[in-house]
């Protein structure tokens, strides 16, 4: 028994060992892409200078973890080391460079960073280490060359067992096979097309009575639609009536919602201000109030709480905080998987390229140098809520083409989540968003905010399109009759799928669906 315990206890280790290394080891690769974008953004920025010292972060990052350099990295700081005119940094940085394109045991890899060290040695002018890397890169070029020949020729003699195979069971089969004289075939054949006619003939009188059937149904429908919006009219005006009456009969209330008394209904949109200055706090609200409905912490800790909470449409953020720096604040949502659609403002008190990099460093939308300029920051706002608009009609695209042969696809992981578990429920009626919520981790209301806000559809708004939308690449295809259609994306009424096909695009589902007795 005790040798047991320890043989779990062991076991359990391992796993936590190997849990940890791989969690480093990811740690240290987003570590070194974030590194090579941040020196991409100074270089395109001219900041050559501060560039050099991110460079030699760089390397000396990656030979503390034993990383090998990347194209993209080598091509980066030969270029920030060209613009400062540093050759013997250069010259180190390629050798280290050709060092671990030799012990890179991958051909594709390998080929692409001696791609690289050829043309940045030209540049550097070192002839000798250029016709050396391009010699390599000659070997490497060949050994991929002869394992994509090495694979086509295993695919090939696969394909050649597949069919002789094929060949082999053909023939065994065709022994099995009781052979006709050719006047006996010649009357079987007359005879089946007799019978294949008579029971296409049954089939045109089926189609036929069908399709008055369906007329009668649509047009009892239509009926049907009618007296109810007539019924809802009239119940609409009667107690409209009513309240009128009603309104006159009884003395008029003072409402308690003071905000409704003074300024009217309330802004559905959410900002949050996390700021410790109330003057700023009081001026900012003076700028945002008119869109939104603002909501205030003081602290890191309390802002991080509420945006988590209320799940806000803007979050205002100040760099400088008690405690925690607002730029640790604006990654941690940006880092969220539930927050990361939440647009962030940061302010700071620095001044060009450093205010720029604070806001890159923090993942911000936009960035405000302090004090904050009203018609700047209005105009920066509506900005951020014009880019939502152009997020729905990207994402209504996207939908349009989901089924089709030109689907475009989605970077977002949650709307990737949420439209492929759509698409494998379409079928099951009784599918909700509940199931796409609790797989995500988040809780229904949270999970309808976030939709509304990435696409700007409610989540029954959003499965409903979908249904409608496969049921009108079935019908162009003509995969099925519109009853069976309907039952295949999750209509349990063939009459509520019309009404709601015609509602959605506007036409019947017969005029997609053309029967074979029809092209007779």
């Amino acid at each position: 028994m005790h040798r047991f315990t320890n043989l779990l206890l062991l076991i359990v280790l391992l796993g936590l060992g190997s849990t940890a290394t791989y969690a480093q080891s990811r740690a240290v690769q987003d570590t070194m892409l974030n590194r090579i974008n941040l020196m991409g953004q100074l270089v395109q920025s001219q900041s050559f200078e501060q560039a050099e010292v991110e460079a030699e972060w760089f390397r000396e990052f990656i030979k503390r973890h034993q990383l090998p350099y990347s194209p993209r990295a080598v091509h980066l700081i030969s270029k920030i080391y060209k613009a400062n005119a540093d050759d013997r940094s250069a010259t180190r940085m390629l050798a280290e460079a050709e060092l671990d394109a030799r012990k890179d045991p991958s051909p594709e890899s390998k080929a692409a960073l001696l791609a690289m060290l050829v043309d940045e040695c030209r540049i550097w002018e070192l002839t000798d280490q250029a016709l050396t890397c391009q010699k390599m890169l000659t070997v490497a070029q060949d050994s991929i060359a002869a394992r994509r020949q090495r694979l086509s020729a295993s695919h090939l003699q696969a394909q050649l067992d597949s069919v002789t195979n094929l060949r082999n069971t053909e023939q065994a089969t065709e022994k099995q096979f009781l052979k006709l004289h050719r006047d006996h075939a010649l009357i079987a054949g007359g005879v089946l097309g007799l019978l294949f006619l008579l029971l296409l003939i049954q089939l045109f009188r089926n189609n036929n009575n069908w399709r008055k059937t369906l007329e009668k149904k649509e047009l009892e429908w239509e009926v049907t639609k009618g007296n109810l919006q007539f019924e809802a009219r009239e119940s609409a005006l009667t107690a409209a009536v009513q309240a009128v009456e009603e309104e006159k009969s009884v003395q008029p209330r003072i409402s308690d919602d003071q905000y409704t008394m003074y300024f009217g209904p309330k802004p559905e949109q959410i900002a949050l201000l996390i700021e410790p200055n109330r003057q700023v706090v009081l001026y900012l609200k003076s700028l945002l109030s008119d869109r939104f409905q603002v909501e205030t912490a003081f602290t890191a800790i309390e802002g991080l709480h509420m945006a988590n909470e209320l799940l806000p449409d803007l979050v205002v953020c100040d760099a400088v905080l008690n405690g925690k720096s607002g730029i640790d604040v604006a990654r941690q949502i940006k880092l969220s998987e539930r927050m990361n659609h939440i647009p962030v403002v940061l302010l700071t008190h620095r001044f060009g390229n450093d205010a720029k990099l604070d806001a890159l460093r923090a993942g911000a939308d936009a960035w405000f140098t302090r004090p904050v300029i009203d018609d700047e920051f209005d105009a920066s706002v509506q900005r951020l809520l014009d880019t939502r608009k152009i997020r729905h009609e990207e994402f209504s695209r996207v939908l349009q083409l989901w089924f089709s042969e030109h689907r475009e696809p989605t970077n977002d992981p949650f709307l990737l989540t949420t439209l492929q578990m759509i698409e494998e429920n379409l079928a099951d009626p009784d599918f909700m968003a509940d199931d796409i919520a609790r797989k995500l981790q988040m809780t229904k209301t949270h999970y309808t905010k976030k939709l509304k806000v990435l696409t700007g559809k409610e989540p029954v708004q959003l499965i409903r399109e979908m249904r409608l939308e496969k049921a009108k690449i079935l019908l162009e295809k003509r995969a099925g009759t519109p009853q069976v259609i309907s039952e295949l994306v999750g209509f349990a009424n063939p009459g509520t799928f019309a009404l709601a096909f015609k509602d959605y695009f506007g036409d019947n589902t017969l005029l997609l669906y053309t029967t074979p007795s029809r092209l007779l």
